[in-house]
């Protein structure tokens, strides 16, 4: 019964001596972070104030700071020339780049079953991925940021994303779609 006092006894004093220690090396790594003076500050009475650590700096970056990052310039409305494949005539493709990042696309012939999403720059192109209003259709715009050339259109069916042939959609003698800025009033 005595050496398990003793044992138990023993047991605390480790335990308090690492308290100790843990507090001790806890105030010198606090003290050391202190590199504004060499002394802690102390009150009237000179007893040293709670030494307390700085509260990192929050870096808070608006939404003009990010589109500064991004091209801001390629806000604005654009307008391509496809082929319609039903009827194999050409017509204008319409692109519309918001601010907070929104798009609206569409083609001449479905101006009420438009596409309407968001977009980013991925890279060195600029992606643009959103649902059609009638259809419920998603779908993605893959465009040359640089050129704005229409590099793909991927579309969502029944679950599988899909790419679409651009060469129906190309107009004959065209070797592309090229999305072009139109001047503002």
């Amino acid at each position: 019964m005595i050496q398990r006092k003793n044992n138990y006894n023993t047991y605390l004093m480790e335990k308090k001596i690492i308290t100790i220690i843990f507090f001790t090396i806890s105030l010198i790594l606090v003290g050391c972070g202190n590199t504004n003076n060499n002394e802690p500050e102390t009150t009237t009475n000179n007893i040293p104030k709670a030494i307390t650590t700085p509260k990192p700096k929050s870096i808070s970056v608006t939404a003009n700071q990010t589109e500064k990052k991004i091209k801001p310039t390629q806000i604005g409305v654009y307008e391509g020339t496809m082929k319609n494949p039903v009827l194999g005539k050409t017509q204008p493709l319409h692109l519309e780049l918001k601010d907070a990042y929104a798009f609206t696309a569409y083609p001449d012939h479905e101006p009420n079953n438009k596409l309407h999403g968001n977009w980013k720059i991925d890279g060195d192109f600029l992606v643009c991925s959103g649902k059609t209003e009638l259809t419920k259709q998603t779908m993605t715009l893959k465009i040359d940021s640089t050129s704005m050339e229409l590099i793909s259109i991927n579309q969502g069916i029944k679950g599988r994303e899909t790419e679409m042939f651009l060469s129906q959609l190309i107009p004959t003698g065209a070797k592309s779609i090229i999305f072009r800025k139109k001047s503002t009033p």
